[in-house]
C-alpha cells in the first residue's frame, strides 16, 4: 500500500516555458518521507507530454494559424492582415472551444486519478497548490476524493496553502493546510495515521497534536474556526537533497535551496514574513554537495531557490565551487546593494560579482520595485534607494566586462503602486523609465500591486489605499493571473486601488509595460527564463526578442511543438555541462 501520494496541481495549458522544471519541493519531500521508511508515489502533471493531451492537437494547429496572422511571424516582425476583425473573431471562438476541450480532458483525468488513489488503498493525498485554474484542479481532485475515497485524508500545501492558509479550509474539500516547510508536518501525520483506526480518530488526533504545538506549520479547524499551530523554526542546512530519478517531459534544471526567508523581510507587498517568519542560509559546503549530486545525475544548469540570496552568501558558495573546480551554471533573485554607489563599495561589490561569474553565475533578477526613492521607502519599505541599484547593477556590468563574460539582469516593478499622496502616478512612471534607461536592464518584469493576505499592504490597506470586498481573499484563491490575456477578458473582483478598478490598474500596469518596448526594452524574461534561452542558443538581444516571441505564439496558441524543442535544446545543454565535470552520468538523455 502507497503511505502518501502527493499531487502536483497544474492549469490546462502553459503558462511559461518554466513550468515543466524538476520540481524540487516535492521531490524534497518525497525524498525525505521515503527516508523515513514510508512509501511515497508523486503524481506531477506539469509536464510536457500532459499538456499536449489537454489540446486536440487539430485545435493546437488551428490555434497556431491564427496567433500567426494576428501577431505576426515568429521572427518578431509584425505585419497587418485584411479581415484582422474576422481574425480576431475566429481567433476567440477558438480559444472559447480550446478551454472547453481542455477542461472537459482535465476533468477526465482528475476522476481517473482519484480511482487510482483508491486502488492504491492511500489514506493520506498531498496536494500541491497554485493560484488561478491550478487551485480550481486542485479543488477539483480534492472533491473527487471526497466520493471516490471518503476515508482519505487531503492536505493542501505549496505556495497557494502558504499564501492564503485559513482560507484554503473555508472549502469543505480539505482537511488541513500546510504553511511553508512541510516535510515535519506529513511525517508526524503518517505516524498519526498508523496509530489511528479511522479517518474522524486521525482528524482528532492531528488537531489535538496541532493544538498542542507537536504538530507545526498546520492550519486546522476548531471550535468553528481556523487556527494555525506553532511555526517550524527554519533551518535551511536541514534540508534533504531530493532525488529525482527519471522524469520524462520535464525541463532538467534544479532549483536549489541556497536559503530559506528573506534577509530583509520588511517589503509591505511582500509575505514571506509571515510566511517563514524568519531566514535560514544553508552553508555553503552543503549547498555544493548537493551541487555535486545533480552533477552525477545528469544536471549542470541550476537557480537558487532563495527569495533574495545575499552576496555575502552568494560570495561564499561561489568559493566552495571554485575550490571543487565544480563547472556549473546558475542564475538568482538577488538584492541591490546598500551604498553599491560610494566607490569603496562599488569596488568590492565589483569583486564580489566577479568571483560569482568565474563560478557560472550568468543571470539576475533585482527587486526594485520603484525608481522613485519616497515610494521606495515609504510605501514598499524595501530599505534601498535609487542609487543602490543603480551601483549594483554598474557594478555587475563592469564585472560581467572584466570576466570578459556576458551575464543577463533583470529588474522587477511595481506599477501602479500606492503613492500614499506622496507623487502623482505619472510622476512614478516617470521614475520608473528614468530608471530603466539609466541602468539598462537586459529585462523589465512590470507586476501589478497585490495586497497578499499577510503583507503589510492587506494588514493596513486603508493606509494603502486599497479597498477590498469582503469576497476579495476568495476572489484571489480563485484568481486566473495570465499575462498575455486581452484587457477585456480580465474579470473584475474587488479590488481597488485609489478608486481604480481591476481592470483600471492592470491597463496602467500595461502601459508602463507598452512605454518600455517603445523605447526598445524587453519586458517580461526572468531569470531562469534567460538561463533557458542561452542554454539552446539564442545570442543577443534578438535572441531574447526572438524567444519572447515564440514563447507568447507557443502559449496562445497551446501549440507546443516549440517549447518542447525548446526543453530538449535545454536539456541537453544542461546534461552536457554536467559532463563537463564527469565522465560517468547516472542519468542518460
Amino acid at each position: 500500500m502507497t503511505d502518501l501520494i502527493l499531487w502536483n496541481s497544474t492549469s490546462t495549458r502553459r503558462r511559461s516555458p518554466t513550468d515543466d522544471f524538476l520540481d524540487n519541493g516535492l521531490a524534497i519531500l518525497k525524498t525525505y518521507i521515503e527516508e523515513q521508511g514510508y512509501s511515497v508515489e508523486v503524481i506531477d502533471w506539469a509536464n510536457s507530454s500532459q499538456w499536449e493531451a489537454m489540446t486536440p492537437r487539430v485545435l493546437a494547429r488551428i490555434n497556431g494559424f491564427l496567433v500567426d496572422r494576428l501577431l505576426g511571424p515568429v521572427n518578431g516582425i509584425g505585419r497587418k492582415q485584411r479581415g484582422r476583425k474576422l481574425l480576431g473573431a475566429a481567433f476567440m471562438f477558438s480559444q472559447e472551444l480550446t478551454t472547453k476541450m481542455q477542461r472537459r480532458a482535465q476533468k477526465k483525468m482528475i476522476r481517473a486519478l482519484a480511482r487510482h488513489v483508491s486502488d492504491t488503498g492511500c489514506k493520506i493525498i498531498g496536494i500541491k497548490t497554485w493560484y488561478g485554474e491550478s487551485y480550481i484542479a486542485a479543488r477539483q481532485f480534492a472533491a473527487e476524493l471526497r466520493r471516490e475515497v471518503p476515508e482519505a485524508l487531503v492536505v493542501a500545501g505549496g505556495p497557494h496553502a502558504s499564501t492564503y492558509r485559513e482560507a484554503v479550509l473555508e472549502d469543505d474539500a480539505f482537511d488541513f493546510a500546510v504553511v511553508g516547510e512541510g516535510e515535519s508536518t506529513l511525517r508526524r501525520m503518517l505516524e498519526l495515521a498508523g496509530e489511528c483506526e479511522s479517518r474522524t480518530e486521525l482528524v482528532e488526533r492531528i488537531v489535538r497534536d496541532a493544538e498542542a504545538g507537536s504538530l507545526e506549520n498546520t492550519v486546522y479547524r476548531v471550535d468553528g474556526g481556523y487556527r494555525i499551530s506553532t511555526r517550524r523554526k527554519l533551518n535551511a542546512n536541514e534540508k534533504t537533497v531530493p532525488r529525482y530519478g527519471q522524469h520524462p517531459g520535464k525541463t532538467r534544471i534544479h532549483v536549489i535551496v541556497e536559503s530559506l526567508g528573506c534577509p530583509w523581510g520588511k517589503c509591505s507587498f511582500c509575505t514571506h514574513s509571515s510566511t517563514y517568519g524568519s531566514y535560514s542560509v544553508r552553508k555553503p559546503q552543503l549547498v555544493v554537495d548537493e551541487l555535486e549530486q545533480m552533477v552525477g545525475n545528469g544536471i549542470g544548469l541550476f537557480r537558487y531557490a532563495g527569495s533574495s540570496t545575499t552576496l555575502a552568501h552568494a560570495r561564499q558558495i561561489a568559493r566552495e565551487i571554485i575550490d571543487r573546480d565544480l563547472k556549473v551554471i546558475y542564475s538568482m533573485f538577488g538584492r541591490a546593494e546598500r551604498k553599491a554607489s560610494d566607490p569603496a563599495r562599488f569596488r568590492e561589490v565589483v569583486e564580489s560579482y566577479r568571483l560569482l561569474i568565474r563560478s557560472g553565475f550568468r543571470a539576475i533578477f533585482l527587486g526594485a520595485e520603484s525608481g522613485d526613492d519616497t515610494v521606495n521607502e515609504v510605501v514598499m519599505n524595501k530599505g534601498i534607494g535609487r542609487a543602490d541599484i543603480v551601483g549594483t547593477i554598474r557594478a555587475m556590468r563592469e564585472a560581467s566586462k572584466l570576466e570578459c563574460v556576458p551575464i543577463d539582469i533583470g529588474i522587477s516593478l511595481i506599477y501602479p503602486a500606492p503613492t500614499m499622496g506622496r507623487i502623482s502616478l505619472d510622476k512614478l512612471k516617470q521614475a520608473d523609465i528614468m530608471l530603466v534607461e539609466e541602468t539598462k536592464p537586459d529585462s523589465v518584469l512590470v507586476c501589478p500591486p497585490a495586497p497578499f493576505p499577510g503583507s503589510e499592504w492587506f494588514k493596513r490597506r486603508d493606509e494603502f489605499g486599497f479597498q477590498l470586498d469582503d469576497n476579495f481573499v476568495r476572489d484571489m484563491l480563485e484568481y486566473d493571473y495570465v499575462l498575455y490575456k486581452p484587457l477585456f477578458m480580465w474579470p473584475e473582483i474587488g479590488l481597488k486601488l485609489n478608486d481604480m478598478s481591476l481592470k483600471q490598474i492592470f491597463e496602467q500596469c500595461g502601459s508602463l509595460r507598452t512605454e518600455l518596448e517603445r523605447r526598445g526594452f524587453v519586458t517580461e524574461v526572468t531569470d531562469v527564463q534567460f538561463l533557458m534561452l542561452r542554454a539552446a542558443g539564442f545570442p543577443g538581444v534578438n535572441g531574447v526578442i526572438e524567444f519572447k516571441h515564440r514563447t507568447q505564439h507557443s502559449i496562445l496558441s497551446c501549440d507546443y511543438r516549440w517549447i518542447n524543442r525548446l526543453q530538449e535544446k535545454v536539456n541537453q545543454a544542461s546534461y552536457d555541462q554536467a559532463m563537463k565535470n564527469t565522465s560517468e552520468c547516472a542519468y542518460k538523455l
